[in-house]
């Protein structure tokens, strides 16, 4: 398996929407845990980039917004500065992802804010579609202001920062981490009711927004393509 690796550090502070950093979804979504379709005009990049939710007609009930980089990362440090998005059953997402459609297994490393409760952060990986994941809480209101929210991805571990204090630690010692190169994601978005139990029931007419300041990651070496495991 070959993979296209980032070796450059990236920093985007969002005065523009950079379509040759990032790929803006445009879509209608059939997953069985979103009730959200994709739509590029629900990302608006002005010295920051705004992702909107709100109420839709379409194949679901909400339209939100996603962009992904094109080229794919591996370990280093991912840091974005952001406010999350509020209201029960939306989740403001920050995240490396790689799966079946990119030709690979699932592995994922999360940073999100759920709406209803956004004075808590959960993190959670995945390792070939098997879940691990906690709940932290961050002592203010993620959705009130902007703040710094960070993971370090290391073959040995992966670290979870807030404001730059380590906030969780999951370590290879204590059970497989993701190892493939992946894309990097930032969303907002509306739960499917039939998993409500985790973020609440969102009200049809809720509309909100998540605001980055700033993304950025810095890669702690250059990987070569022979160090990637699938």
């Amino acid at each position: 398996m070959a993979y296209s690796l980032q070796a450059e550090p990236l920093l985007d502070r969002f005065e523009t929407l950079d379509r040759n950093l990032w790929h803006v979804a445009e879509y209608d979504f059939i997953h069985p845990a979103f009730d959200t379709d994709w739509r590029s005009s629900q990302a608006v990049a002005d010295n920051g980039l705004r992702l909107k939710l709100s109420p839709h007609d379409g194949l679901n009930r909400f339209v939100g917004a996603s962009i992904r980089s094109l080229e794919t990362h591996h370990y280093g440090i991912y840091r974005s500065r952001f406010r999350a998005g509020k209201g029960d059953d939306v989740v403001t997402g920050f995240f490396t992802y790689t799966g079946p459609h990119y030709g690979t297994r699932h592995d994922e490393i999360d940073i999100e804010i759920l709406g209803k409760d956004p004075t808590r952060l959960h993190v959670a990986w995945f390792v070939d579609g098997e879940l691990t994941n906690h709940f932290i809480p961050l002592g203010f209101d993620a959705s009130e202001s902007v703040n710094d929210f960070a993971f370090e991805w290391l073959p040995e571990g992966i670290r979870w920062y807030v404001n730059d204090a380590l906030v969780f630690e999951a370590s290879a010692n204590d059970g497989p981490l993701p190892s493939i190169p992946s894309h990097l994601f930032a969303n907002i978005w509306a739960v499917d009711p039939s998993i409500a139990v985790w973020p609440g029931v969102v009200e049809p007419a809720t509309t909100t927004s998540a605001y980055f300041d700033s993304i950025s990651f810095e890669p702690t070496a250059t990987v070569s393509t022979s160090d990637a495991s699938s």
